[in-house]
């Protein structure tokens, strides 16, 4: 091996890692983990979410969609496997999945969540413009329905979600749902 590949690999901090493939890591892990209630072959579709059709799955990749290609920590697809057990939004519902597969899934969408070996995400169907975006919001604090809380500035509502932005510029999309009624009431208005 080459000394100067060598010396970057020695030199590479031990956070580096290889982004998972698609086919070959992401599809096992879902198959074990998710076929279950999110297929089309099992005639499963809970939640409208289908995971074994790839045009139906990159639908809900992109900005502001389940999964965010370069972010899993504000990917709602990645977040429900990392959250609490006992939290409503877990899945897979029955269990945590293990901590290998969590780390497959994240480093797939770390490295852009693409479905094709160094390819980009599939782009999904052309959708209406956004609405013109409001005057820049003020950072405010949100709190879920169980307390935590989180500083941030509101970018949007998209469906039943907001989109939120935190001062460091990570954005989240968090089910309205799922805060308190004081900031369901703050997502909802204008």
């Amino acid at each position: 091996m080459n000394k100067l590949l060598l010396t970057a690999l020695a030199l590479a901090p031990a956070s580096f890692s290889f982004a998972a493939d698609f086919a070959s890591q992401v599809v096992p892990v879902l198959k074990q983990h998710c076929y279950k209630c999110h297929s089309e072959a099992e005639k499963k579709e809970k939640g409208d979410l289908v995971l074994d059709n790839l045009k139906r799955l990159g639908e809900g990749v992109g900005a502001g969609k389940m999964i965010i290609p370069g972010n899993p920590d504000g990917s709602s697809f990645f977040t429900c496997l990392t959250s609490p057990a006992d939290d409503s939004d877990h899945m897979p519902p029955e269990k945590m999945m293990p901590d290998k597969d969590i780390a497959i899934i994240k480093s797939w969408i770390a490295a852009g969540a693409s479905f094709t070996k160094g390819g980009t995400a599939p782009v999904a169907a052309p959708t209406a413009p956004a609405a013109p975006a409001a005057p820049a919001a003020a950072m405010t604090t949100w709190t879920s329905a169980d307390g935590r809380t989180i500083q941030a500035k509101k970018l949007r509502l998209e469906g039943e979600n907001v989109i939120l932005e935190r001062a460091d510029g990570q954005v989240f999309t968090l089910p309205i749902s799922k805060l308190s009624p004081e900031s369901q009431a703050a997502a909802k208005a204008p």
